[in-house]
């Protein structure tokens, strides 16, 4: 492999890893259970502090017995470090979620990481092992402000205008 090859794989390999990433954020986001699953393989684990468990049993958590109590969160993605080593990578992606509760008066804050092991396996990337670091948390006051002012409203599943 040249060295130009070479470098345009680790471009390739990494944007699949950050896509991932993405993916992750908005399967929650959208309670998207088969998304969720798109994410990691079927051996994986994730460990969010006082969770963890494999992945069927996190999709049941996280999309439903987590969220479900909800009336929005959103999850965000930031900073995103990469290494690579042929078939395994360890990344370090940056997280801010809000999780406006379903009183309306107050939305939980948070920042922290999603340190990550993943492997390509059969050609794809996916997470094998997450661990969630948290660096601060907050809980904000919840009022609204303004109307809805014509703005669409996004929802929590399929019917979300980003599936249109």
């Amino acid at each position: 492999m040249t060295e130009e090859s070479s470098e345009l794989r680790r471009l390739i390999d990494r944007q699949e890893i950050l896509d991932c990433v993405h993916r992750y954020a908005r399967a929650l986001d959208r309670h998207d259970d088969e998304m969720l699953r798109s994410v990691f393989h079927d051996d994986a684990i994730d460990n969010h502090g006082p969770w963890s468990g494999g992945r069927e049993d996190f999709v049941r958590w996280a999309n439903h017995e987590c969220h479900n109590g909800l009336a929005a969160h959103s999850h965000h993605i930031t900073t995103h470090n990469c290494e690579i080593e042929g078939d395994v990578a360890r990344a370090e992606s940056y997280v801010l979620f809000l999780h406006r509760h379903g009183d309306g008066e107050r939305v939980l804050v948070g920042s922290g990481r999603y340190v990550d092991r993943l492997e390509r396996r059969g050609g794809e990337w996916r997470i094998a092992l997450r661990r969630v670091v948290m660096d601060s948390r907050f809980v904000a006051d919840g009022s609204s402000f303004g109307s809805g002012g014509g703005y669409l409203t996004g929802a929590q599943d399929r019917t979300d205008p980003s599936y249109e």
